[in-house]
């Protein structure tokens, strides 16, 4: 699964799945993640790890809190995707996103995961596409938040684009004079 900042780039939004239905109900229909919301505290962790332990060590158990913890691993790569998550509500984090980023990068630290239940969410996440979403449209989603993330980044960047524009030109009038 590619991180949330590339799901976002291709166009896939992110939404708050229910909270009664369990967090491990992740679903993905017509562009839309729906990821249900998780509290992540300083208990957290070994909650999780408890529960991962119980899955490796129980040789009947289907591995679908691992699956999870790999899904989110890869979702996360940088407190950009944490923010992302957070901004869409399906991340309450009590911790600061340096460390939730450290928290699902070691969480599945040498876990064995013969089948992974999110496979099937995997493979079609990778393969959409939003109809309208072309190679311009990611370029101008990268621009826009690369860019003109504050009105003073963003009137910097068309006051330098501007400086380049008349540069060129004044360059094509000495040139043809």
């Amino acid at each position: 699964m590619p991180s949330a900042t590339s799901l976002v780039e291709a166009g896939i939004e992110f939404k708050r799945g229910e909270s009664n239905m369990g967090i491990l109900n992740i679903s993905f229909k017509n562009g839309i993640l729906e990821i249900p919301p998780l509290l992540l505290q300083e208990t957290t962790e070994t909650v999780f790890r408890n529960l991962i332990a119980f899955e490796q060590c129980y040789p009947e158990c289907e591995a679908m809190f691992t699956s999870y913890a790999v899904l989110l691993d890869s979702l996360i790569s940088t407190t950009k995707d944490i923010n992302i998550l957070c901004k869409n509500n399906i991340l309450d984090a009590c911790l600061k996103p340096e460390d939730a980023v450290q928290f699902f990068r070691k969480l599945n630290h040498n876990t064995y995961l013969r089948d992974c239940h999110y496979l099937l969410i995997c493979q079609i996440v990778r393969k959409y596409r939003r109809p309208s979403s072309s190679t311009f449209s990611r370029w101008r989603v990268t621009l826009v938040d690369n860019y003109f993330f504050s009105i003073w980044a963003g009137t910097s960047t068309v006051a330098a684009t501007a400086l380049l524009v008349f540069a060129f030109v004044q360059t094509v009038f000495t040139i043809i004079k």
